[in-house]
């Protein structure tokens, strides 16, 4: 392991709570990559905060049923939430803040951007007679936020010629949300994730797709975002343009009985592959990392068709990735890190490693598909080399239960917080690369390398 110096190259202090960092890897026309922190803060007005969950994680909205009168003054309690946006050139710093204060349903715990491709959006100019009627496709980078209210909020990236003719016009604008019709029964959305499998035909012309998010009181929802694909440009407007629209919502994890929180879920599939497009995986605090089949979660009661435990703590990433068939990670308050391969998920994992602090985001390299960069809570970042897993030969380890090396090659520990957002910043033509990261109570973001 490389030496733990903690040099970086540039730095700010969040307003609120940092919660989530995310960078779309597709540079814009002036070859900026916007980058997004998310941010959630619980403002308590008469009782003090309550005690950190396992590795730190606020144990979100507790209610202490044998105390009538906490509960009282706990419902006082309000939160604070806002998405700030930066665009990062190759000099390789925050620049010049683009948006903030955006309206984020009072907090923000997850943001993921839409990486694989743009949803199309078609126009009629309706100036003309019918005959005439001129219809325009245009593509956007699209942008969703898990909640604190139980909503997802869905988000455009204006970054084209009339719309945002330079980089300081950059913004982002509300597109739709879900519908919550009692926060108090499903709890706040904890994290959510793109189905980017639409995009593994090379499609130009794509105008739905799905979201899987999960939630504090024990459940998982699928919702379909579909494009409206007859607007008219002259009476259209952001809210008009998309619908999202919750399909599927099951009980997921639970731990004695009670709900336990979903901490994790994503896809299995990617933008190259749809193999298991319809299986959904989710972690949560009961220690067990789930399996499902999306078609089968429209009935009451819906089984997973895997599941798996030895966790000694609760599972809190869950991340597929982003080039490879079958191979997914998934990270847990153990502080441990775990492959697996979608063809053997009855053995041991392909590989894992201790990487000193409870893990809560895994991001994939963008472009190198062996190394891995970790939010490690209170360990700091970490980043992890997994030599070989993009060669042929991992199908032996999958036959044989031979597990690899997981290598930490570099460690960043700055952060005087819990790292809980992390996200790689790299160059289209290799020509630079870094990586971001933030923490929670002490509302700090690095760029560092």
């Amino acid at each position: 392991m490389t030496s733990n110096e903690d040099a970086w190259i540039d730095r700010l202090e969040t307003s609120l709570n940092a919660c989530s960092l995310e960078t779309l890897y597709t540079p814009l026309k002036n070859n900026s990559y916007p980058v997004i922190i998310g941010c959630y803060q619980l403002n308590e007005s008469t009782v003090e905060e309550q005690e950190p969950d396992h590795d730190g994680k606020q144990n979100l909205d507790q209610d202490d049923d044998n105390n009538d009168q906490i509960c009282k003054e706990k419902a006082k309690a309000s939160r604070s939430g806002e998405l700030i946006l930066y665009s990062i050139n190759q000099e390789l710093k925050f620049g010049k803040q683009r948006q903030g204060s955006l309206s984020a349903d009072s907090g923000v715990l997850d943001g993921k951007w839409l990486q694989s491709g743009r949803l199309s959006f078609h126009t009629r100019d309706s100036h003309s007679d019918d005959r005439m009627k001129e219809s325009h496709i245009s593509e956007f980078y699209m942008y969703a936020t898990a909640n604190a209210s139980g909503a997802i909020n869905v988000y455009q990236l204006l970054d084209d010629g009339d719309d945002c003719p330079d980089e300081s016009n950059l913004q982002l604008a509300h597109v739709r949300s879900s519908e919550v019709d009692d926060v108090d029964e499903i709890g706040l959305a904890l994290s959510l994730a793109w189905d980017e499998s639409l995009f593994s035909s090379n499609q130009t012309d794509v105008t739905s797709t799905r979201i899987v998010s999960s939630y504090s009181k024990g459940t998982l929802a699928l919702h379909n975002v579909n494009v409206n694909t007859d607007i008219d440009v002259d009476t259209n407007s952001n809210s008009s343009a998309l619908e999202i629209e919750e399909t599927h919502r099951w009980n997921a994890h639970e731990l004695f009985g009670c709900p336990a929180e979903v901490w994790t879920v994503c896809f299995a599939s990617n933008r190259h592959y749809n193999t298991y497009a319809d299986t959904v995986i989710s972690g949560g605090d009961d220690c067990k990392m789930k399996l499902w089949d999306v078609r089968l979660c429209g009935i009451s009661n819906p089984k997973p068709v895997t599941v798996k435990t030895g966790f000694e703590a609760g599972v809190t990433a869950v991340t597929y990735h982003p080039s490879l068939e079958h191979i997914f990670a998934v990270g847990s308050y153990d502080e441990e890190v775990r492959i697996y391969d979608m063809r053997k998920l009855s053995g041991e994992p392909l590989g894992k490693v201790n990487v000193g602090g409870g893990v809560w985001r895994i991001k994939w390299h963008p472009k190198d598909a062996s190394r891995m960069l970790v939010g490690a809570m209170h360990g700091g970042c970490r980043l992890v080399d997994v030599p070989n897993i993009e060669l042929p030969s991992i199908s032996s380890l999958v036959s044989d239960h031979t597990e690899f090396k997981m290598n930490i090659v570099k460690e960043f520990t700055e952060h005087k917080s819990m790292a809980y957002g992390a996200d790689w910043i790299c160059g289209e033509n290799g020509d630079f690369e870094a990586a971001a990261s933030c923490s929670f109570y002490d509302c700090q973001a690095f760029i560092w390398d």
